[in-house]
């Protein structure tokens, strides 16, 4: 007769079950409390673009517009006082030195929440190097997803790759400088802010706004080409999304040439003709800015600048070209308006 090796045991059976669960269920322990150690080190973002915690404790499809790019969107737009004279409700999801790359992973983020009208982009990121110096501020914050990949293998330095997948890797060293506020932004990390992306500059630089500094930047060829190829999926991403998408060049006394941008404009109205482009670099007088008052450098708007100029973007967006504030609940019409009172008493002081 043939003979079977004998099957196991079976009070052996459960064991080996149960030995399997445990090993499974030391594994989830061990990677969800990495997790949370990471979520403890990684600085907080609340400032200076990328803040994605506040971002996300906006309620879903509840913003108007969408305000993209570098220092220039989010040192010069204050979206609450566009609220305040246009009612439209609005975010700067703009990052430090942002490059396009980055910024069309953003997009598709934020469109994971949020149904905008519009996106305005601030279109200064076209003339960017391929890799900025603010790769790991801008990618570091964004919620753990597939944008987030893939803001991470398109768009960053490879050398910054293994930290920006496993933030361990860069802020180990942190746990000296830990407080209450690190714990608290781990356990509750969507935190709201009346800035709404926003960052106010409180002064004006010594010698600023006596005069403008205008040359055209320099940019390779190479990176020129790939920014507007970015560029050209963050189009197709609104067109497919039904977006209107509206490109600007903020007042600035650090600027390029107009036909710079005449030539830029071409170039972006070649890839699609019904993108909007506005050049207000040299718009001050028309919009209310007094540059020795309202600028912070040479480049961007301190906070009083970006209040005159928010005023004028609100009713630029709504008169000029028709957008129209969505009904919001009773809730967030009262937090809108707390943004507005808040603002309103910074500003004063």
């Amino acid at each position: 007769m043939e003979s079977h090796p004998n099957p196991a045991p079976a009070a052996k059976r459960p064991r080996r079950r149960r030995e399997l669960l445990f090993a499974a269920a030391f594994l989830l322990v061990t990677a969800l409390l990495l997790h949370f150690a990471a979520a403890v080190l990684r600085p907080a973002q609340t400032s200076y673009g990328s803040t994605w915690s506040a971002f996300l404790a906006e309620p879903e499809d509840s913003l108007d517009v969408i305000y993209l790019g570098s220092s220039f969107a989010y040192c010069d737009i204050n979206p609450s006082i566009v609220y305040e004279h246009s009612g439209l409700t609005g975010y700067v999801m703009g990052g430090s030195e942002q490059p396009l790359s980055i910024t069309y992973w953003y997009l598709r983020e934020i469109l994971r929440t949020q149904s905008p009208e519009a996106v305005v982009l601030e279109a200064t990121s076209l003339y960017f190097k391929r890799y900025q110096n603010y790769t790991q501020t801008n990618i570091v914050p964004m919620p753990f997803s597939l944008n987030k990949l893939g803001a991470v293998f398109t768009a960053a330095e490879p050398e910054l790759r293994l930290g920006l997948l496993f933030d361990l890797y860069f802020y180990h060293g942190r746990w000296q400088e830990l407080g209450r506020a690190d714990v608290k932004k781990a356990l509750f990390p969507h935190q709201w802010d009346e800035k709404k992306g926003f960052t106010p500059m409180n002064e004006v630089l010594e010698g600023v706004g006596e005069a403008p500094y205008v040359a055209d930047r320099q940019v390779s060829g190479e990176d020129y080409a790939n920014n507007l190829f970015w560029l050209e999926k963050v189009i197709g991403l609104c067109r497919e999304k039904g977006i209107r998408l509206i490109l600007t060049v903020n007042p600035s006394y650090t600027r390029c040439t107009p036909e710079a941008y005449a030539s830029l404009a071409e170039d972006v109205h070649a890839i699609e003709p019904s993108v909007e482009f506005y050049d207000w670099s040299a718009m001050f007088e028309e919009i209310g800015l007094v540059p020795t008052l309202h600028l912070y450098d040479g480049g961007h708007l301190n906070q009083d600048g970006a209040a005159v100029f928010s005023v004028w973007l609100g009713g630029f967006l709504t008169g000029e070209l028709g957008l129209t504030p969505r009904a919001q609940t009773a809730e967030n019409t009262a937090a809108w308006q707390s943004c507005v009172a808040w603002w309103e008493d910074y500003l004063a002081q």
